[in-house]
């Protein structure tokens, strides 16, 4: 079983999608079976790629690695199948494998947890809306915390922490700071990782893209695998449905505008590389997953998807570096990158889910989670 199915497997066995069995798909170039389908696109193995985002996007925010925030980091949520986003919606869950610091305000609409050693360290202030799970410490000393659900907790070092249901640490752990809470409880304090990192748990992005560089859609529309390999000036590409393939795309000179009108599943052999603005367009109706092997370079602004419907753009990324998104830019979409480290500068507005190694952020961002993401998978038709 590959890394992607296996990983759709556990989606399936735990409840995370309301569906009893992955959809199935069509031949390798059987274009008009794979267009009869609706819903997320379906890859050659069958595996249905809202069911890989179903598991790949659990949280707003998701870190492999430690996750440092040097300055302010609000996280809300929204369900775009029921309109769009306002401000302070519920959701929007932070998480990190093995270890959290922030150095500013921390507003999180869902729930922290923070698996590994490094434990929490806050800044001046942290409202959490939902629950806290913190593996080991939870400080600084002068933090204050407010919970509004339960929290779980090695050991505290805070200014004040108020937690609205149960609090629950370990026998005889450190405990320093004003503490209030409904309730207490002594228990050991056990966090599994949270983010899907792992070679149990990720997914095979390579593979997947080797699987459908010998069996595409390309040659039903003229597209060639080389077509933007080496290309000059802005360029453009408009994809109906389909499942295509690229060895790379490389833009000297301007930037690249993708549109997509129907059910697409986009395989990039190398990286991105442009000297312009990346534009991504997804027409009412359509969905869009993008698997790229190679490295990303985006020197200027880029605008993804639909801020109304994130959950229909799905990025995977192999390859390790550094993402880097310039100010002004829009996201709206779910970024997986387990591999890779993100870098944002001011201005950045994110509209659906991260999961990277880590995140180097050193101006405020916003991240407004689609809970739809989450059901994605219940929508995939063969």
């Amino acid at each position: 079983m590959t890394p992607h199915l296996a990983l759709v497997a556990a989606v399936l066995a735990t409840g995370c999608v309301a569906r009893d069995t992955v959809a199935r798909g069509d031949g390798p170039d059987d274009r008009d079976a794979f267009c009869a389908g609706t819903g997320p696109p379906i890859l050659l193995d069958d595996t249905c790629t809202g069911d890989l985002a179903a598991i790949a996007f659990r949280h707003a925010v998701c870190a492999c690695a430690e996750l440092s925030l040097a300055t302010t980091m609000t996280l809300d949520g929204f369900d775009s199948r029921l309109g769009a986003w306002t401000p302070g919606g519920v959701g929007g869950d932070l998480a990190s494998n093995r270890g959290l610091d922030t150095g500013g305000p921390l507003t999180v609409g869902g729930s922290v947890t923070v698996a590994g050693t490094g434990g929490l360290a806050l800044g001046p202030s942290a409202s959490i809306a939902g629950d806290l799970d913190v593996a080991a410490q939870l400080g600084r000393s002068s933090s204050a915390v407010t919970v509004g659900g339960s929290a779980r907790i090695g050991a505290i070092d805070v200014a004040r922490l108020d937690v609205a249901g149960t609090l629950t640490t370990p026998a005889g752990a450190a405990i320093s700071g004003v503490i209030t809470a409904t309730t207490r409880a002594t228990a050991a304090i056990d966090v599994p990782a949270p983010c899907p990192c792992g070679p149990d748990d990720a997914i095979d992005v390579a593979a997947v893209i080797a699987q459908h560089a010998v069996a595409n859609h390309d040659a039903a529309i003229g597209l060639t695998a080389d077509q933007f390999a080496a290309a000059q000036g802005d360029a453009a590409l408009t994809l109906p449905c389909g499942r295509y393939f690229l060895d790379r795309i490389q833009i000297s000179g301007g930037g690249f505008a993708l549109t997509v009108t129907g059910r697409v599943a986009l395989f990039i052999a190398d990286g991105i590389t442009l000297d312009g603005d990346l534009a991504i367009t997804i027409a009412p109706g359509a969905e869009l997953d993008v698997f790229v092997a190679g490295a990303i370079n985006l020197p200027t602004a880029v605008t993804l998807g639909d801020p109304t419907r994130p959950r229909a753009l799905r990025l995977y990324v192999a390859s390790a570096g550094t993402i880097a998104i310039a100010g002004g830019s829009t996201v709206a979409g779910n970024l997986y990158a387990p591999a890779a480290d993100l870098a944002t500068s001011a201005g950045v507005e994110i509209f659906g889910a991260v999961l990277v190694n880590h995140w180097n952020l050193s101006a405020p961002a916003q991240v407004h989670y689609d809970r739809a993401i989450a059901a994605a998978g219940d929508t995939c038709e063969p």
